[in-house]
């Protein structure tokens, strides 16, 4: 994204090129179609503009999209309805920050293509001196954090292959592996999960609820592995470590694999429901009503083929098992 040209008229109207085809810092891919595509989206409709992507109670302006087909650049008119913004914007450096949700990513070598944009805001950011390295999109996937990994359809592998999860994670660490290094590509890295802790990205024990394998320098998706990830996202214990706020964006990850497989999962409200009738009962003494919605989430997710001892044993406390 570049340096916004502006000038700040008496109505405080503003213009400038907001977004053009490049690749991020992050290593994404802007195509000059999808951005086209994304303005067509606004249908002609303003968006807000916000400080620096904190949404006060009300925008502080609002702003009209144009694709210029001869720059192949997005370019915007605002108008600031704030007045309290006026001296701030004539005494500072400003720059442009887009707020953006996309449906999905496509990975080409170690590009990742962004598809399905929509232009959600557009922030201001008065920043002197900071370098134009610092200006980014602020983007996730829709309605999603983003630590949530990106849904990528990969190739599917035999249903029957019995989940590995040591086995999948060293496969995953010497395709991210940068040569003959320990350095390792993170972003690569992530494609074999479903979440990651932003805060430590270097961190492996940041990355969970792996699903992938990679088997001849492919990354493959397995059917227990994306079973057994929705099963520790979803279980009775929490099974893992990731915030309330994400866990519907994961789901929505996972439940994309199930249909790869020509499978359907039940909503992310009906699994909630019934491991709070799960836990319900525990608290209550009443075992065996626990135990039994227990089973029927078992069943739910795709474990129907599991003995049921073996399910027994993951009620009473052990970690779901994918046999």
């Amino acid at each position: 994204m570049r340096e916004v040209a502006r000038h700040v008229e008496e109505s405080l109207r503003i213009t400038g090129v907001l977004a053009t085809p490049r690749v991020s810092r992050n290593g994404r891919l802007y195509l000059p179609k999808e951005l086209e595509d994304a303005v067509k989206r606004t249908n002609g409709r303003e968006i807000p503009v916000y400080w620096e992507h904190v949404r006060a109670e009300r925008a502080i302006g609002r702003a009209k999209l144009i694709w210029n087909p001869e720059k192949l650049q997005v370019e915007y008119e605002a108008i600031i309805e704030d007045p309290r913004a006026e001296s701030v914007i004539k005494s500072a450096p400003m720059k442009v920050s887009l707020g953006a949700d996309y449906e999905r990513i496509d990975y080409l070598d170690d590009l990742a293509i962004v598809r399905g944009l929509r232009f959600r805001e557009l922030s201001l950011v008065a920043v002197p001196g900071i370098p134009e390295a610092d200006l980014r999109v602020v983007e996730a996937q829709i309605g999603i954090s983003e630590r949530v990994v990106p849904f990528e359809e990969t190739p599917t592998i035999d249903a029957s292959m019995r989940w590995d999860k040591e086995h999948a994670l060293a496969s995953l660490r010497r395709w991210a592996a940068k040569g003959d290094s320990n350095d390792i590509d993170w972003v690569k890295y992530a494609r074999g999960f479903a979440w990651y802790d932003d805060s430590n990205p270097e961190d492996p024990q940041s990355y969970k609820l792996p699903h992938h394998v990679v088997i001849d320098d492919q990354l493959y998706v397995v059917w227990r592995g994306v079973v057994s990830a929705m099963a520790h996202l979803m279980g009775a214990r929490g099974g893992v470590d990731v915030p309330q706020s994400d866990r519907r964006g994961v789901y929505s990850h996972l439940a994309k694999h199930y249909r790869q497989f020509g499978k359907e999962v039940p909503s992310y409200e009906r699994l909630a429901e019934l491991i709070s009738h799960v836990n319900s009962a525990e608290e209550k003494g009443n075992w065996s009503a626990s135990l039994s919605k227990f089973e029927e989430f078992c069943r739910s997710i795709g474990l129907s083929g599991t003995p049921r001892e073996v399910i027994v044993l993951d009620f009473m406390g052990e970690k779901v098992r994918i046999r």
